[in-house]
């Protein structure tokens, strides 16, 4: 009994369960049982795990195209592996290609006629251009290795590319630089004639940038009595904004910076003097960008800057070494306040005149930089230092101690018109409280005053190219002398016209009349075409020509709105003290209007002007 008990409850033997397991598969032989391990994969290194993988940390196999884990497991996102240029990436890439190939099917005429096949071996050379890859077996060494990043410009028997032949560079330059001043060029005209004429390939260092280079070619393309040349302009602007597009982000070294700035300047120009505002507006950014970044408002400044010059476009350091001379120094101040002035004339053509300059109108980061002046004279070669240039122009209240007019009387006359035409738009938007009100009277006397000083320091308008010799005066030294001063006189002139607008509003006496004279003064003075030196004119003749015709319009209007005209001896008595000719204001308004329509035939910017002038004042016509 015990032994049955002892065998019923000790555990079975190996033997009885080798049985058992026979008796249970049915076969006559036991059959080993074996373990099959899957090989484990190779282990990826770090970094090769697809994007999904990664981003939710499971483990990646790393088969291309498309991994394991991807493959069972479908997400919205496709499997992409890093390194390699992402969807959006190519999608961008291709739409640019679409977009060049559109151009190219659209103007033909401009492109060329055929298909134009690619080298399919190129890569982004450190200039911005395309240059054969090693190894490609293309060793040609003509000028299309420096040709456009996204899509190879074909070639002009007349333009050339990537750039026309020596004698047509030639005629372009003698076309544009004459007048170069006029449209912000700020450069040193010797030395970038002398680079740019320079026997080196297209994007060479000693040479001015190729966007510059494209810019400057565009203009004298657009200023050409050559029709051949007129009508290829969209070929240079189309290099100029391919070209501008690479060097803004490989803008790190002085000279690249300052001729980036001033290709920016001039396209900026170009479309606002082709009435191509969006555009203007565009590349005015860039450029403004581009000179707080590099530091232009501080040069010469005596405050004391903690923290490097970070960039605003790039997002790194821009860093600008000591200038090589003065010179150099000075296109940097002269290139700052061209950026400035074009800013400032834009912004007052689109009615935006209490726009920021970049963040430069508030106190803590004043515009320190110098006036502009004269490389002749030795550009600020004394080492003085200063700051807060503008507000110390305007609060300076030294009478002038002699007749002067340079490069700074330009930009200070850009000054005081933005001032009077932001307290115009202040004017005109109300003001709330006394105290507020008795503050802005103040600012309209101060500007007043300015412009009292400002004009008794210039020399007279009226005054032949003769005189200017016998005068005791300082005068600059470029070509278009006379012009330059003509156009500082209407811009103070539409300030001062400005001020006194907001003083008839207000009631003061006589203000109307010395507004309506102004007026009259600026249209004859536009009218003189012997002067303002046409054909070429700046562009923003057109805003000062308008503004002096508005002033007939809306005086008149602004009377008939009000309804107290009384009439003596046929003048309309617009307030007490004042009578004013309705005949005169309405002459004014033809006069400036034909004088408006003899310029455009120079400027589209000045055609829409004169249209928009039509329409506004139609019921005085």
């Amino acid at each position: 009994m015990t032994e049955v008990l002892q065998k019923a409850t000790s555990p079975p033997s190996i033997l009885e369960l080798s049985r058992k397991l026979e008796m249970s598969s049915g076969s006559s032989m036991a059959v080993p049982q074996k373990f099959i391990f899957k090989e484990p994969t190779k282990q990826l290194r770090r970094g090769k795990a697809c994007l999904n993988c990664r981003f939710h940390k499971i483990k990646c196999d790393g088969v291309k195209p498309v991994c394991g884990s991807c493959t069972r497991l479908p997400r919205d996102e496709e499997c992409e592996y890093a390194g390699g240029p992402s969807k959006m990436k190519e999608l961008e890439q291709r739409l640019t290609r679409l977009k060049a190939r559109v151009r190219e099917l659209e103007s033909p005429e401009m492109t060329g006629s055929g298909l134009q096949l690619a080298e399919p071996y190129m890569t982004t050379d450190s200039g911005g251009g395309l240059s054969p890859m090693p190894g490609s077996g293309n060793n040609s060494s003509s000028d299309h290795s420096n040709s456009s990043p996204s899509l190879r410009p074909s070639f002009d028997p007349l333009l050339g590319s990537p750039e026309p032949s020596i004698s047509i560079i030639t005629m372009l330059l003698n076309n544009f630089l004459p007048f170069a001043t006029k449209f912000g060029f700020f450069l040193h005209l010797e030395r970038f004639k002398s680079a740019a004429l320079l026997n080196a390939p297209f994007g060479d260092i000693s040479r001015p940038s190729p966007a510059l280079l494209n810019a400057t070619y565009l203009w004298g393309a657009h200023l050409s009595s050559v029709d051949a040349l007129r009508t290829n302009e969209t070929i240079f602007i189309n290099r100029a904004l391919q070209q501008v597009s690479v060097e803004i982000p490989n803008a790190i070294h002085s000279a690249q910076i300052m001729h980036t700035i001033q290709a920016e300047i001039l396209l900026s120009t170009y479309f606002f003097r082709k009435n191509q505002l969006l555009e203007a507006e565009f590349h005015l950014n860039g450029a403004v960008s581009l000179a707080q970044s590099a530091g232009l408002h501080q040069i010469r400044s005596d405050r004391v800057f903690s923290s490097p010059v970070v960039s605003v476009l790039l997002e790194t350091e821009m860093f600008l070494p000591p200038a090589r001379d003065v010179i150099e120094e000075g296109e940097r101040i002269n290139g700052f306040w061209a950026v400035y002035c074009l800013h400032r004339l834009i912004s007052i053509t689109l009615g935006n005149a209490s726009k920021c300059f970049g963040g430069l109108d508030t106190p803590c980061r004043e515009i320190d930089a110098p006036w502009p002046r004269e490389y002749e004279f030795g550009l600020y070669n004394g080492g003085a230092f200063g700051r807060s240039t503008i507000d110390c122009f305007i609060h300076d209240l030294t009478p002038a101690s002699g007749l002067v007019f340079d490069l700074s009387s330009y930009a200070k006359a850009v000054v005081i018109l933005h001032s009077a035409t932001a307290l115009t738009h202040q004017f005109s938007r109300g003001i709330e409280t006394e105290d507020a009100y008795a503050a802005f009277m103040d600012e309209c006397l101060m500007i007043d005053n300015l412009i009292t000083r400002f004009h008794c320091s210039l020399p007279s308008s009226d005054v032949d190219d003769e005189s200017f010799l016998t005068q005791s005066i300082t005068l600059p030294s470029h070509s278009n002398t006379k012009s330059s001063l003509v156009l500082t006189h209407v811009l103070v002139s539409c300030a001062y016209m400005q001020i006194q607008k907001i003083f008839s509003s207000c009631g003061i006496p006589d203000a109307l009349d010395r507004c309506i004279g102004t007026a009259q003064s600026i249209i004859s003075t536009l009218g003189d075409v012997n002067r303002l030196g046409l054909p070429h004119l700046n562009p923003i003749v057109g805003t000062l020509c308008a503004m002096a015709c508005s002033v007939f319009g809306d005086a008149f209007a602004r009377a008939e709105m009000l309804g107290d005209w009384t009439f003596d001896n046929g003048m309309i008595a617009t307030s007490p003290s004042t009578r004013i000719d309705p005949v005169v204001l309405r002459q004014g308004l033809q006069l400036g209007m034909t004088t408006m329509s003899i310029l455009a035939m120079d400027s589209p910017l000045m055609k829409y002007q004169l249209n928009k002038l039509q329409n506004s004042y139609s019921f005085m016509l």
